[in-house]
């Protein structure tokens, strides 16, 4: 019963005597345990997020250079004439596809040779669309090459297409 007689006396003292005896002492070593916490933490969240935008971005520009390689080599099959009208409408779909701010940085293909040899049919022609944007090269690079986060120089999207002769 010596517990249940502390309790009554507790309850019987002024406020401010129960509220000092019940404070507990704080420690001093861990005064600034929080703020180097946080100094720790807060350098590695910031790159991490740095890190997800940064390969976020390349992404979305490798899936624009894809979208719009295959998007070419789909539009030389829509009825064109000839040879040199299908690489044309093929170049003309690239442009009118990528975003506007990757249309005059991208390198294409079209004034060297897009029409090749097929691979697996002889005697076929295959229109090869290739678009090459440089990422972190050249005097105008699209994002800052950053040290320690190791990113592509250029990025490359590509699509080939069988043609047939005569339609």
């Amino acid at each position: 019963m010596p517990t249940l007689q502390r309790e009554r006396e507790g309850a019987r003292m002024h406020p401010e005597v129960r509220a000092h005896a019940v404070r507990r002492p704080r420690r001093r070593g861990g005064r600034g345990a929080a703020s180097v916490e946080f100094a720790i933490v807060v350098p590695v969240l910031l790159v991490l997020m740095l890190g997800i935008v940064y390969y976020g971005m390349i992404l979305a520009m490798q899936q624009a250079l894809t979208l719009a390689a295959e998007e070419g080599a789909r539009a030389a099959l829509r009825y064109q004439p000839s040879n040199t009208q299908r690489v044309a409408a093929a170049y003309a779909a690239v442009t009118s596809v990528l975003p506007t701010f990757l249309t005059g940085r991208v390198q294409t293909n079209q004034s060297s040779t897009p029409l090749v040899n097929c691979q697996n049919v002889a005697g076929m022609q295959c229109l090869s669309v290739v678009l090459t944007l440089p990422v972190t090269s050249g005097n105008n690079p699209l994002l800052p090459s950053i040290p320690l986060l190791p990113a592509p120089d250029t990025l490359t999207g590509s699509a080939v297409v069988q043609l047939v002769p005569g339609s």
